[in-house]
C-alpha cells in the first residue's frame, strides 16, 4: 500500500516542480483525468473494492493503455484507497482502519483492542463505542464498512 511518506514525498516534488503560485492537481482530479480516457468515473464510484483489488483492477488498465506517469497511478491508487475501499472493521489492520475512517492511529488501535475482545457487529455499535468517528463520513461509506 502506498504509505503516507510516499505520499507526502510526491507532494513535495510536485511543490518543488510546479511554477510559483500554482496548486498541484489533486488525487481526485488525477483519477478523473486519467480513468475517464476509457470510461466514466461512475463506474469506479458504483464499484468499491478492497485494497488488494484495486491495484489489481489499476494494473489492468495501465495493462490496457490507460495513460499516466507512476506518480499520477500512485496517486489514483491512494484517491481510491481513501474514497472507494471496502474494509472489515474486524479484521482490517491500523492503516486499512486509518485510512477508510479517516481516523487516527490511537483510534485504530483503540477499535483494534476493542473487536480483539468483542468483535463489532454493525455500524451503529462502532459509532457507539466510538462517538469521535465522523458519523456523516460514516453514512456516506456505509456500503464499504463490514463486519465478519
Amino acid at each position: 500500500m502506498p504509505g503516507a511518506g510516499r505520499i507526502l514525498a510526491v507532494a513535495l516534488l510536485w511543490s518543488w516542480a510546479l511554477p510559483a503560485g500554482a496548486q498541484p492537481e489533486t488525487a481526485e482530479a488525477i483519477t478523473h483525468r486519467v480513468c475517464t480516457g476509457c470510461h466514466s468515473l461512475q463506474v469506479v464510484m458504483d464499484t468499491p473494492k478492497d485494497f488488494d483489488t484495486w491495484h489489481d483492477t489499476v494494473q489492468k488498465m495501465i495493462d490496457h493503455g490507460a495513460q499516466g506517469t507512476p506518480d499520477d497511478f500512485a496517486q489514483i491508487m491512494q484517491y481510491l484507497f481513501e474514497t472507494m475501499t471496502t474494509v472489515d472493521i474486524n479484521h482490517g489492520d491500523q492503516d486499512e482502519l486509518m485510512t477508510v475512517l479517516h481516523t487516527n492511529a490511537e483510534t485504530a488501535d483503540a477499535i483494534i483492542a476493542r473487536r480483539a475482545t468483542h468483535p463489532f457487529k454493525d455500524l451503529a455499535e462502532l459509532e457507539a463505542a466510538f462517538p469521535t468517528l465522523n458519523r456523516a463520513l460514516l453514512d456516506s461509506k456505509k456500503r464499504m464498512i463490514f463486519f465478519r
